[in-house]
């Protein structure tokens, strides 16, 4: 089951660069997911969100899938249709999986909005 992130109050920066998610440990290819148009990629960022209604702040890893988002290091990001989808692995350990539609800088949001 995927949850959707309300990030009304969630400021996103950069925290570091954007890498390309791989299918394991063991099998270093990029992930890719199935589209209409054949197979997107994955790729991984790391983003520092502060939700400012609680006063914390909290690193994430999110996965996006399309083309390699155009992302610098310490910016302000805007993530559209971030979810939150939790799943088991072989060690019965609970892992954090957060996905977005997409990632890129405010300003390149702004301009692609307009």
């Amino acid at each position: 089951m995927r949850l959707k992130i309300d990030t009304a109050s969630i400021e996103f920066r950069v925290a570091g660069t954007v890498r390309p998610r791989q299918v394991s440990k063991d099998d270093k290819r990029q992930k890719t997911t199935p589209d209409s148009d054949g197979h997107r990629p994955v790729w991984t960022v790391r983003l520092t969100a502060y939700d400012s209604a609680a006063g914390s702040t909290e690193m994430i890893w999110v996965e996006v899938a399309g083309q390699e988002p155009e992302l610098t290091p310490n910016e302000i990001a805007s993530v559209q249709g971030l979810t939150y989808a939790p799943w088991v692995n072989n060690k019965k350990e609970i892992v954090r999986a957060f996905r977005a539609e997409a990632v890129a800088l405010v300003g390149n949001a702004r301009r692609a909005a307009a």
